[in-house]
């Protein structure tokens, strides 16, 4: 298997930055985006803030800073990492692939979602994030998945082949092709437009609460559009909700680095730019003293 001397997790502004600063210094570099590029900086109709650019959209920053990355040909993987392993190298699992790094850089941005009541207190006790890795322990089982993302199909594909019976609650403003539902096995029931209120249980998960009201099962799927950073990364230390690094971008992991929203506030471009470049920076020398 080849390995890779830099990883990283997140297409944003930071992920982007971090690849082409690696690429430049002649790096093997593969990039992580499932999502899109900036997909929410994309959303901004206007940036005022960014240094040197006096006014520029969403997506026409993030269009360039795309296309000047790509120009320097990083290995670029659409597929979501689900866990990543330390070691020596460093082990990166998607729900297909298995890749490995020298180093890894975390540029994964802000948690969009909040956990719900005994969600962390469920978590490898019937709640996970992870259909590739824990799927199986469900086989022939009752369990609910909660998907506010498109990247997730495949995930809930694997998850209904293998349950017994299976309720999908769709979250927010997601809209899934009905062509795609209808694909489906009759065990699973959609749930449109839900809102998770809680899990339930206490040695292990025995049901979970939603606005629809309460349905017994055995095990549940959180599918988000992202997820806290510990959970990809068993061990990494937080500040806060944010990794905690040093002036190097380096986390509590010799290199694991992470930068952008991850790492906290400010959540503005051209921190998220420059600090992809640091955490490249140091990546590419953890990598070259290998």
């Amino acid at each position: 298997m080849a390995v890779f001397d830099v990883a990283i997790v997140g297409g944003g502004p930071a992920g982007l930055s971090a690849a082409l600063t690696a690429r430049v210094h002649n790096k093997s570099v593969v990039l992580f985006e499932a999502a899109g590029f900036g997909d929410k900086l994309r959303r901004a109709s206007k940036i005022n803030n960014i240094p040197g650019i006096m006014t520029i959209s969403g997506i026409d920053f993030m269009e360039n800073l795309l296309e000047q990355t790509l120009s320097y040909e990083p290995v670029i993987v659409k597929e979501r990492v689900q866990s990543v392993f330390i070691g020596e190298p460093f082990t990166l699992m998607t729900a297909d692939n298995v890749f490995q790094a020298k180093s890894v850089i975390l540029a994964t941005g802000v948690a969009m979602s909040k956990t719900v009541p005994g969600e962390r207190a469920l978590l490898g006790r019937g709640v996970s994030y992870c259909a590739s890795c824990d799927g199986h322990f469900f086989e022939d089982k009752d369990i609910a998945v909660y998907i506010n993302t498109l990247a997730y199909q495949q995930d809930v594909e694997l998850l209904a082949s293998l349950a017994k019976n299976m309720n999908l609650y769709i979250g927010g403003a997601l809209q899934l092709p009905r062509e795609w539902l209808d694909t489906l096995p009759a065990s699973v029931v959609v749930h449109k437009k839900a809102i998770v209120q809680s899990v339930e249980g206490e040695k292990a998960v025995t049901a979970i609460h939603t606005n629809e009201g309460m349905k017994t099962v055995d095990g549940v799927f959180f599918l988000r559009d992202t997820y806290p950073p510990e959970n990809l990364v068993e061990g990494v230390i937080l500040d806060g909700n944010s990794v905690a690094v040093n002036r190097h971008m380096e986390t509590n992991f010799k290199g694991l680095f992470a930068a952008g929203d991850v790492v906290g506030t400010p959540l503005q471009v051209a921190k998220a730019v420059g600090e992809g470049q640091m955490a490249a920076f140091s990546a590419v020398a953890y990598a070259a003293g290998y």
